[in-house]
């Protein structure tokens, strides 16, 4: 039994080699058919012999039994193959390693061994499309990306890649055809989109890929410097621009400078300028165009600054300094300054003021206040007037009329009243006297002896007017003409307190008179007196109107002077702004309020008090 089985085993070993040999047999076959005349059959026979030689080298060096190589068998394939073009059949030739008894082959016999592997077949290859459309726009300060959708793409990647290396600085996974990605400004980039889809063995295939080039843009920091009649607008270099597209006045160009000037602009114009920075990319024969977002300046070109303000006068109130002054060329506004005793500086104390009087409260009685306006418009602030200074005093106690400084014009008999008739003493001409009071045409008089008379008006030649800014309180004006017993046709009454160049406004009856209206006002002066005594108003109209100048609106009282606004100009402004002291040539010049309201509301009829 045991000797049965290796005769298998030779056997087994003996067939591999006839397979071998036949194989190359039917490779000699083929090259001999191909050769000329039956004299070469030789030579053919000895390059066959050679390539045999290697086979049955190459087939004795794959048998594991030493038995398979006997040179004696050998021999024999050779003679085989010198024979004939065509290989026996193994099975039946005498060369068979393991014929049965019945002449078949064992049931063990086999072609190959068990160690041999059979050979893979080739993969094909896989062909990667292109992804189409890739686009990166800026978007909130980040790169939104797009592409085309890719037929059958499961999704897609998208790398974000050094431009200079390549490497990878992230990557995003989108289901969609868009994604956002954050880069740095002025950074150049690479966006490589990937379209996939799952193979075989469950990974991620590229189906198709797409690359280019990408820069986030930052947008220009804009400086505006604006003159007169021109404007230069600039701003700071962006990292990875290559130029910047300006827009001014409707007009779109592009520079490569960081500068833009405007010229042979309008004074005091409004102008609008906008800038973008640029890149593109040229890669593989394509433009890839970028913008940053878009800078936006709006600007004025400047106006000459105001003129200096002259003529500016102050008088004191009721703790407090009024302030008048006239118009200042290419004023838009003006600014109150106050000298601060303590710092030594001079301080804002209102800025903004529109109207050509201002008055600065709460100060202290008995201190002195010194002041300066200048003129504002949007080209700057003017020249500062010259100094003005204040000495606030208190507010009267008791009424009393507008007082003069005067020269007895020739020898003038006193009284001891303003109704008198005994003449008890005798100035001589050239005397300087002052005025304290005034009625039936007569003024009173303070002598160096400490006693008080009357004298005619006419024999008096005023040199100046004494008066205060100080107000009355609102209890002591409405005490005094209810005391005094004055009365009215209409609902309204008017007093002229020409002592604190005031004009108040009542409304009610005799006895019940109460204030509803009270401002400066600035009456006549020595030369041309405002009358003192009991009036009414009789008409009214819009204006009195000359060459260059008016007045409006008007209402006049009894003896031709009348209540009336500043003197206007019809260019703007005030010829004569002057406010709050004796200015006139008889009439009573008011603020625009007290005038606007007497025109409206006071009837003729209405009683006027001036004392």
């Amino acid at each position: 039994m045991h000797m049965r089985k290796t005769a298998k085993g030779i056997c087994l070993a003996l067939s591999l080699i006839l397979l071998v040999n036949v194989a190359g047999l039917e490779v000699l076959a083929a090259d001999s058919s191909v050769q000329q005349g039956a004299d070469e059959t030789g030579a053919v026979q000895g390059n066959d012999a050679k390539v045999l030689d290697d086979t049955d080298k190459g087939s004795a060096d794959n048998t594991s039994d030493p038995a398979a190589g006997n040179t004696e068998d050998s021999g024999k394939d050779d003679e085989a193959q010198g024979d004939s073009s065509q290989p026996k059949d193994p099975a039946s030739g005498e060369n068979s390693t393991d014929p049965s008894e019945d002449g078949t082959p064992s049931e063990d016999n086999t072609d190959t061994d068990e160690g041999d592997t059979p050979s893979e077949e080739p993969k094909p290859e896989v062909t990667v499309g292109k992804v189409e459309g890739i686009t990166a726009k800026l978007v909130n300060n980040q790169l939104k990306v797009t592409w085309n959708q890719v037929a059958d793409a499961a999704k897609y990647r998208v790398d974000v890649l050094k431009y200079a290396d390549g490497v990878q600085v992230s990557t995003h996974e989108a289901p969609g055809t868009e994604v956002l990605v954050n880069v740095a400004q002025g950074e150049k980039y690479y966006i490589e989109v990937r379209a996939l889809k799952e193979g075989e063995d469950g990974t991620q295939v590229d189906l198709a890929v797409g690359k280019i080039p990408a820069i986030l843009l930052a947008a220009p920091s804009v400086t505006a410097k604006p003159e007169e009649t021109e404007i230069k607008f600039s701003w700071g270099a962006v990292a990875g621009a290559a130029q910047y597209e300006v827009t001014f006045n409707g007009k779109t160009e592009k520079v490569t400078a960081t500068s833009y000037e405007a010229k042979n602009l309008a004074k005091g114009k409004a102008y609008s300028f906008s800038v973008k920075a640029l890149c593109v990319f040229s890669e593989d024969g394509k433009d890839y165009p970028y913008e940053s977002a878009v800078t936006t300046v709006n600007t004025s070109t400047k106006i000459e600054k105001p003129a200096k303000v002259d003529e500016l006068t102050a008088i004191d109130g009721d703790k407090s300094a009024i302030l008048t002054w006239t118009k200042a060329a290419r004023a838009e506004s003006y600014v109150i300054y106050r000298y601060n005793d303590s710092s030594k500086k001079w301080e804002v104390v209102k800025k903004d003021v529109t109207k050509l009087t201002y008055t600065d409260k709460k100060l202290k009685q008995g201190k002195k206040y010194k002041y300066r306006v200048a003129a504002e418009n949007s080209g700057g602030v003017g020249a500062q007037s010259s100094t003005v200074t204040v000495s606030v005093k208190k507010t009267p106690d008791t009424v009393r009329s507008i007082g003069y400084k005067a020269v007895v014009k020739s020898r003038a008999p006193l009284f001891t009243s303003k109704k008198g008739t005994k003449r008890v003493k005798y100035l001589k001409a050239g005397t300087r006297v002052t005025t304290v009071d005034y009625g039936n045409r007569r003024y009173k008089i303070k002598l160096s002896d400490g006693k008080y008379y009357w004298l005619s008006k006419d024999r008096l030649r005023f040199t100046a007017s004494i008066w205060t800014t100080k107000d009355y309180s609102t209890k002591t004006k409405q005490d005094f003409v209810n005391k005094k017993g004055y009365k009215s046709k209409t609902k309204y009454l008017i007093w002229v307190s020409q002592y604190t160049q005031r004009v108040v406004i009542y409304k009610g009856s005799k006895g019940k008179w109460k204030v509803v209206r009270s401002g400066q006002c600035a009456t006549g002066t020595h030369k041309n007196m405002t009358p003192k005594r009991t009036m009414y108003l009789t008409y009214r109209k819009k204006g009195r109107y000359y060459r260059t100048q008016y007045e409006s609106p008007i209402v006049y009282f009894t003896g031709g002077n009348a209540f009336h606004s500043r003197i206007k100009l019809y260019s703007g402004g005030y010829a004569d702004a002057t406010i709050g002291r004796p200015k006139s040539h008889g009439c009573v010049r008011l603020l625009q309020p007290e005038i606007d309201y007497i025109y409206k509301y006071c009837p003729r009829g209405t009683t006027v008090v001036s004392y």
